[in-house]
Formats: C-alpha cells, sequence, structure tokens
C-alpha cells in the first residue's frame, strides 16, 4: 500500500532486500514468494523466485530452489519481464510484447488468471509492497511504469483498475525496479 497514493516528501534511500536486492535487466526478474505457486503455507520470504525470458523471447519461465523451471507464457517479441506474487502466492507477471505492456495476473472477480494489455506505458514492473504477515491485510501488488514521462501505478485491490499519478516528468527513460528496501520503504529505481 502506498499512503494517500503519494511519493514521501523526504527520500529514504536504501539498498534494496529479497528478490529486488538482486541484479535487474529486462529479461530476469527476482521475487521473494513462498514454497510453490497458490501455496503461501510457508510465508512469502520463504525462497528467491526467477523469472526470465527464454527462447529468443518467446517464453518466460518460473523457477525457484525448490521448483523446476516450467514455462508460465508463451509469446511472441518478449523483451521484458518482473514479477510478483500476490498474499496466495499466485504470480503475477508485467511483461512487454512486441512493443505492448501486459500483465498477467489472478482476477477474484472471474476467478482465474487473466492477461492485461496496456498500450503506452512502458517499463511496467511489479512487486508485493510488504512480504511481512503482519502487513498482509494491507499489502498490496503494485504495478508501477511510465506513461508519457510520468511515473504511475496501479495495485491489485483496485484490480489495477486505477491509474495513480506518483511523479510528473521524470526525466527518465523508465523503471529498472521497485521493491522493499532495508528501511521498509517502497523504492522505485529509474533508468539515468
Amino acid at each position: 500500500m502506498i499512503p494517500d497514493q503519494q511519493l514521501s516528501s523526504v527520500v529514504v534511500d536504501a539498498p534494496f532486500i529479497g528478490g529486488a536486492a538482486l541484479p535487474a535487466r529486462d529479461i530476469t526478474d527476482y521475487e521473494m514468494g513462498g514454497i510453490a505457486i497458490q501455496d503461501p503455507s510457508e510465508g512469502l520470504d520463504y525462497q528467491i523466485w526467477r523469472a526470465r525470458i527464454l527462447n529468443d523471447g518467446t517464453e518466460i519461465v518460473l523457477d525457484a530452489r525448490e521448483v523446476d523451471a516450467y514455462t508460465i507464457i508463451t509469446g511472441t517479441d518478449i523483451t521484458e519481464v518482473s514479477l510478483a506474487f500476490d498474499q496466495n502466492m499466485y504470480p503475477v507477471i508485467a511483461y512487454v510484447e512486441s512493443g505492448t505492456a501486459k500483465l498477467y495476473w489472478f482476477d477474484s472477480s472471474i476467478g482465474s488468471l487473466t492477461t492485461t494489455t496496456w498500450p503506452g506505458i512502458v517499463t511496467p514492473r511489479l512487486t508485493l509492497d510488504d512480504t511481512r504477515p503482519l502487513q498482509s491485510s494491507i499489502s498490496d501488488v503494485i504495478f508501477a511504469y511510465l506513461s508519457g514521462g510520468d511515473l504511475c501505478y496501479r495495485q491489485q485491490r483496485d484490480r489495477y483498475q486505477t491509474e495513480y499519478l506518483l511523479q510528473e516528468n521524470v526525466n527518465s527513460d523508465g523503471l529498472i525496479k521497485v521493491g522493499m528496501n532495508r528501511k521498509f520503504r517502497l523504492q522505485f529505481l529509474l533508468k539515468p
């Protein structure tokens, strides 16, 4: 949850923690998660999961220390991927396919996984904003991106339907990653 849908008035910069602490690239992303898909029984900080684009941009593959690699999305010309998990350990995957941003997520209103297309946004990035058990009632999957040069986000509790403006004219080519930092603040890392 981002309080009042706005950035802090004071920058609270610190190193990232969890999966966000690992190097991010457009074709590989890391996120903390549970023991297995749809199994949060061991908590959401159980292991680091990885999403990768393979086979010349035709597959997104997930794996973790205790989970063999498997293909979760197929497509053509997939160039970016970002990974998160919701509180029920459903995967949420933001990706860019043929230049268009897409979001693969569990929509509770229809009871299944779905893909939503988001034309006009760049560098879609994801994180579960707080994986700590005591924060589960207020945590959200945050879907952050740039739109028209502005830093914006959408959140799971709104079913990603409402866009929130965080900062206008960020003077960046896009997001590198978003995640929790060591001071337990949600942090956005922009490209120079």
